[in-house]
């Protein structure tokens, strides 16, 4: 049996929505980041990081259980569990997967994430802050535009971890203030990921 534990962030939906993905059963368990429940000792017991989310599998490899704590391993991990295409077997395809994920988790969301807490959590004008985060935002955009510009998905022909490693950030641009219409290729790329039903149950908020 699966037990994720997550939140209402970026991170933690592309960790909901590897579990949806998969096809397992799982249970879910809400780490409420605003009530700081993160780093309370209980929780520190299931991830050292004190990060969310962390899955808990009951029969990892060799049928023993482990914990794993980031959300990138967490796509992998249960794609390659449960075969469901998300991760390529052919050597070549997976160091597509492999670089474009990274990219998504390395470079796309971190590079995202300050504008986001400009624009919607911090006060004040900002406006040198948000100038300068605005042009790297506006610059990730345009790289992922680009790239989606001769092709369906981010690394290879069809959709895989690395889709899901951008998409969550992507599903912020609200937040971000970011035009999608200004970048086509990734507004249909958008549109139609958000539209599979596991990833709709993937962003269904947690409560707790």
């Amino acid at each position: 049996m699966l037990d994720l534990y997550t939140w209402n962030t970026p991170n933690g939906q592309k960790g909901r929505i590897a579990v949806e993905e998969s096809g397992l059963p799982y249970n879910l368990h809400a780490v409420n980041l605003t009530a700081a429940e993160n780093v309370q000792e209980s929780y520190r017991a299931i991830s050292g990081s004190r990060r969310i989310p962390s899955l808990v599998d009951s029969e990892g490899p060799g049928g023993k259980p482990i914990t794993l704590i980031e959300s990138g391993i967490i796509l992998a991990y249960l794609a390659k569990k449960s075969g469901n295409g998300l991760y390529p077997t052919d050597p070549g395809e997976q160091l597509e997967v492999d670089q474009w994920a990274m990219h998504g988790q390395a470079t796309f969301g971190p590079g995202l994430t300050p504008l986001g807490h400009l624009e919607t959590r911090i006060p004040g004008d900002n406006a040198g802050a948000k100038a300068f985060f605005r042009g790297r935002a506006e610059r990730l955009y345009d790289t992922l535009n680009l790239r989606l510009a001769d092709r369906p998905f981010i690394a290879i022909n069809r959709y895989t971890v690395a889709d899901v490693a951008h998409f969550t950030w992507v599903n912020r641009h609200a937040d971000q203030k970011i035009d999608l219409g200004k970048y086509p290729n990734v507004k249909r790329w958008y549109e139609v990921i958000l539209a599979r039903p596991a990833v709709q149950r993937g962003l269904a908020v947690v409560a707790g």
